[in-house]
């Protein structure tokens, strides 16, 4: 269909986050924070989700609600799409508060994922490929993770509505290797794998540690996030301590400031957020600094067979980016402070 697109990541295949097309279709990447997304007027949307984040500009899990809702009403109208149409996840408690606050709304709403009016059948979560049934066909892509399956039901739902064939769609999603800086490969060598995501909130922290063991199975896993604004990481600490229940090892990096006032970076800190996830979780965590030190402390303490993902969305990259550099320096085969093949 030779759409016009513009998202928020890099794409590899275009070589730019925008790709120009002469058809009809324009599809663009939305986003909440300062109501930006209040700026378009699409006949059609998919809303992956709702939950309160932005603490320095949403009051609350009302504000953030009552933004979507004033998105969704201002939305456009097409006949390719019968005039209006969103497609939420009939799963999420903050998608369905959205639907509820709609009863009036005169644009058609479908529902996806399980319990929804469209949802992918027969799932398999499989190291390497996630596959599943729609239309009656089968399904499959390199990305892992549920959240993932929910992502190419809306996509695939909306594509088919807009009038693309159905070969095209399985073929599509078979050859797409993802966005960067989620769950991009940065590393396999020297037997250690090294992933970087852009993953902050606690929901997209669970996602992606979900992703990531469905990638990499048994191997000791480690999260390094740099949680990003004092005032994010205040206000989800007791959902932070639940997020990383599928890591082995978890790594914090100092916090990233980003907007926050003064004020705000007196709430907390990265030792808090590490000792409240070891306490709920009883997975061990520390706190190790900046992106450097951080970066030298997971290289000191992996070992041959190990899996990292990195998470974060300041400066985390750089993390992944050093332990690549170091596991290409060979660090694993040269002398270190601690020894991890001695290690219980």
């Amino acid at each position: 269909m030779d759409p016009t697109v513009e998202v928020g990541a890099f794409m590899a295949d275009w070589g730019a986050t925008v790709r120009p097309g002469g058809g009809a279709p324009f599809l663009v990447e939305a986003d909440e924070f300062g109501d930006n997304f209040l700026n378009y007027h699409p006949a059609a949307a998919i809303v992956t989700n709702v939950e309160m984040d932005h603490p320095d500009f949403f009051a609350d899990r009302a504000a953030v609600l009552a933004s979507f809702e004033r998105f969704v009403r201002g939305m456009g109208e097409d006949p390719h799409v019968g005039g209006r149409l969103l497609l939420a996840p009939a799963q999420d408690s903050g998608a369905s508060a959205l639907v509820e606050r709609l009863h009036d709304w005169p644009g058609r709403i479908l529902r996806y994922g399980p319990g929804g009016e469209i949802t992918a059948a027969d799932v398999r979560l499989e190291q390497g490929w996630t596959r599943f049934k729609l239309f009656d066909l089968e399904f499959e892509t390199p990305l892992a993770g549920e959240h993932n399956v929910l992502n190419a039901t809306a996509a695939l739902v909306l594509a088919r509505t807009l009038g693309a064939p159905l070969k095209a769609l399985v073929d599509g999603l078979r050859g797409f290797r993802g966005a960067g800086r989620r769950m991009e490969l940065i590393a396999d060598t020297a037997g250690v794998i090294v992933f970087d995501d852009y993953g902050h909130h606690p929901t997209e922290v669970r996602a992606a540690l979900a992703a990531a063991r469905q990638h990499v199975g048994e191997r000791r896993l480690w999260a390094v996030f740099e949680p990003h604004m004092y005032s994010r990481t205040r206000l989800f600490l007791d959902e932070f301590s639940r997020s990383f229940t599928d890591a082995d090892e978890v790594v914090i990096a100092d916090i990233f400031a980003s907007r926050d006032t003064e004020e705000a970076m007196r709430a907390t800190s990265a030792a808090e957020l590490a000792d409240v996830i070891e306490r709920a979780s009883g997975i061990p965590a520390i706190a190790t600094g900046d992106h450097y030190a951080t970066a030298a402390y997971v290289a000191d303490h992996l070992r041959e067979g190990d899996a990292v993902l990195v998470m974060g969305a300041g400066k985390s990259y750089r993390i992944a980016q050093e332990l690549a550099q170091s596991l290409a320096d060979g660090v694993l085969t040269r002398p270190r402070s601690f020894d991890p093949a001695g290690a219980s």
